[in-house]
């Protein structure tokens, strides 16, 4: 025992770390510590700061054989509640991480290298000068009839508002945000995108004023300590009567609520909220299910085109479903045409990326002073370029994919690592001059229309675009106020936007959407399909949405022209996952394996499988691979993945840990990466 150590902590650190790391602490500084308070710690050649997750005695101790630092220095910041501290836990089991890397997801700056940041507005400034609010939200039959069998599950069930685009269903959140704040309690309401944010932020600020806080990774540091002061700032009995509003990205589930009455996941089955890298890889509608349970907070998730897994749970009763099928300008059903571009490039209708047919709807639209989106799935102006003398095509050094050319700025770029390189017309492989560009991205698609309609006005807005806040607000506010006639876009404009003047919607080379591989391949082309079809006609006026494609018999077109039976439209495909066992009647977890050799690799990934295969340490349905995903390289690392499923039993949590447990045994070579409910 050490002397110089009264008691001992054990923390947790901001790093993938499954272990506990132990620390002395002496007399004075034991006085000042309880689990939760924040403490500067050296580990390694890094000073980091950290969480107190215990206080305990030389004896309880798991070892004694091993010197023990002392902490640097208690750090005066507002402790981390115990609810916070298990609501790490629980996801990092959930989701097979440690604690520590959800514990640097919700607290990303930890690093003192970096000073810390102060804002000159303090929180009981804005608590104090928050006015009450008027209950001022007017709905119309179709919504109160919604709202009132909403407020009759939420008291017992998450409750799924299925409402299709333009039904009004953020009147029916705000009432709702506006009742649970005059119990005294914060709402949590989750978008997807940035871009949503944006979009909602100047709405609900004219309704909620300063109780309103928008955040995301948008904004600036000093607004987002100023956020977390102001949800765990106790002050007066006078500031604890003044509840706030969220609105934020998934990353806002990690804030340290306190009095969380009510949590709303608008466009629940967009796959923004599922966060790719790094760990921890958490779905942020399921981690917002799981923050609401334990505050006892009620939940509404909304969509005009539900995930299967919600609508799973709905189908074995978990959540209750609520349909607002009228539009709350009463226009009649959306008009959908498929033009098959097979048939008219054999009889010569094409202009470009264009047919005839489509060409004709757009003039006539703008004719009529109303506005197109033109929607392309990928940006850059040719997303392929090969040479027509050996047939190479150009693709990014580090990772195994096409490299996009950008006229913009003449650069050949990779959407996955950010490469780039200036563009020549002499190919690298045969030094001909012979390099052609294949294919139309939206800056192409932009271009042939500005050509073919010379008198109207065509904007843009894709990533490009969205780099600059600046262009991308005029951009949007200039389609909004209709001084844009067509606007070219990709997924971005699929999302919650509202332009009253957008008569028409067009599907640019659909096939890309098509061809997917991947088992939600389907389900995401549907719900894509139909988030745009609600983008148009959003007031008393018939929506148009046209999709351009090779394949016109497509299972997804087919359904689409079924649309308005909405318990038919996703029953074959839902039959489709149950026959072959994907999510939701499955738990599906990927094993991704990374390496610079490949292999290694392929060694590694091959002995994980067969050890896996036949462990008895779990119950598995089935375990697949090795296999190449869709992208065998990404950024210099060759991958390689295994796939297990699991049923959706009382053994489902034991399962997930002993295969994580199994995992960690083996020891590879190799970088080994667990996606839980992978998108």
């Amino acid at each position: 025992m050490d002397a110089q150590f009264i008691s001992y902590i054990s923390v947790i650190l901001p790093i993938k770390w499954d272990g506990e790391v132990f620390y002395g602490i002496n007399s004075e500084q034991r006085q000042s510590l309880a689990p939760g308070c924040w403490v500067e710690v050296s580990f390694g050649k890094r000073t980091l700061q950290a969480v107190v997750r215990r206080i305990l005695e030389w004896k309880d101790l798991p070892y004694h054989n091993l010197e023990i630092k002392s902490i640097g220095k208690v750090l005066e910041k507002s402790p981390v509640s115990a609810r916070e501290i298990r609501f790490w836990n629980t996801v990092a089991g959930y989701y097979l991480c440690s604690v520590g890397e959800v514990f640097k997801a919700a607290y990303p700056i930890l690093t003192l290298r970096q000073q810390e940041v102060a804002s000159h507005r303090k929180p009981e400034d804005i608590l104090l000068s928050v006015k009450d609010i008027v209950d001022d939200i007017t709905l119309s039959a179709a919504q109160q009839k919604a709202y009132e069998q909403i407020k009759e599950h939420l008291e017992s069930k998450t409750v799924l508002l299925e409402g299709v685009t333009g039904s009004g269903k953020t009147e029916i959140y705000i009432k709702l945000i506006d009742e649970c704040m005059a119990e005294g309690k914060d709402a949590l309401y989750l978008v997807p995108e940035i871009a949503m944010s944006n979009q909602l932020t100047q709405r609900l600020k004219n309704h909620f004023g300063q109780r309103l806080l928008c955040y995301h990774s948008g904004i600036s540091m000093a607004t987002k300590k100023l956020i977390r002061q102001v949800l765990t700032f106790k002050g007066t009995e006078e500031c604890q009567k003044k509840p706030v509003v969220v609105l934020g990205t998934r990353s806002s589930v990690f804030l340290p609520f306190e009095n969380l009455g009510l949590t709303i996941v608008d466009e629940e089955h967009d796959q923004s909220y599922k966060q790719e890298d790094p760990s921890p890889r958490y779905n942020g509608r399921d981690a917002a299910l799981l923050l609401a349970q334990m505050h006892g907070a009620k939940v509404l998730l909304g969509s005009a085109t539900p995930s299967f897994e919600s609508l799973y749970n709905f189908y074995t009763r978990k959540f209750a479903r609520v349909l607002l099928t009228e539009k709350y300008f009463q226009a009649p059903p959306p008009e959908v045409t498929v033009i098959d571009t097979l048939w008219t490039r054999r009889s010569r209708q094409m202009k470009g990326s264009f047919s005839q047919q489509l060409l004709n709807m757009i003039e006539k639209t703008i004719a009529e002073k109303k506005q197109v989106l033109v929607f392309r799935s990928i940006r850059s102006y040719s997303p392929v370029v090969e040479c027509s003398s050996c047939g190479e095509a150009l693709k990014c050094p580090h990772c195994n994919v096409p490299l996009s050319y950008h006229r913009y700025d003449n650069t050949l770029r990779c959407h996955y690592c950010e490469y780039k390189a200036p563009y020549s017309p002499v190919c690298p492989s045969c030094k001909e001059e012979a390099l052609q560009l294949r294919g139309a991205g939206t800056e192409k698609i932009e271009e042939e229309l500005r050509e073919l309609f010379p008198n109207a006005s065509v904007a843009r807005y894709d990533a490009d675009i969205a780099k600059s806040k600046k262009d991308s607000e005029k951009v949007l506010s200039d389609f909004a106020s209709g001084k844009t006639d067509i606007l070219v876009g990709t997924q971005m404009t699929s999302k919650g936007f509202d332009f009253k003047g957008l008569a028409l919607v067009a599907v640019i080379q659909a096939d890309t959407i098509l061809s997917q591989q991947d088992f939600r391949a389907d389900e995401k082309a549907m719900q894509l399909f139909i988030q745009l079809l609600g983008r148009s006609g959003r007031r008393r006026e018939q929506g148009k949405l046209v999709i351009q494609t090779n394949q016109k018999n497509h299972p997804v077109i087919k359904e689409l022209l079924s649309l308005y039976s909405p318990d038919k439209a996703d029953g074959a495909m839902m039959a489709e996952r149950s026959m072959y066992c994907f999510p939701p009647f499955v738990r599906l977890i990927n094993i991704i394996l990374r390496d610079k050799n490949y292999h290694r690799l392929e060694t590694s990934a091959s002995s994980l499988a067969n050890v896996l295969k036949s462990s008895r340490a779990f119950c598995a349905m089935e375990v697949s691979g090795p296999f190449t995903p869709r992208l065998e390289k990404l950024r210099d690392e060759y991958q390689l993945c295994i796939s297990v499923k699991f049923a959706k039993d009382a053994r489902l949590a034991q399962n997930k840990a002993q295969l994580k447990k199994v995992i960690d045994l083996v020891k590879l070579p190799v970088q080994v990466i667990l996606d839980v409910d992978p998108s």
